[in-house]
């Protein structure tokens, strides 16, 4: 008695999950970066005290 696999249709597809467990590791490194740069940008430019332009009453 022999037991028989069915046989599908993408059989010959197989994951290789070194490659997805990599690639994912690389895309999370990158958005990870990606969102640091995004936090530290705008801390430094909001950081910035800025000089309010005097404002003349008799143009208003």
């Amino acid at each position: 008695m022999s037991q028989e696999t069915p046989a599908y249709p993408d059989d010959d597809f197989t994951y290789d999950y070194e490659v997805i467990r990599r690639g994912g590791l690389i895309f999370a490194a990158v958005l990870f970066c990606l969102g640091i740069a995004i936090i530290f940008s705008k801390r430094l430019t909001c950081g910035s005290k800025r000089t309010a332009k005097p404002v003349n009453i008799d143009e208003l």
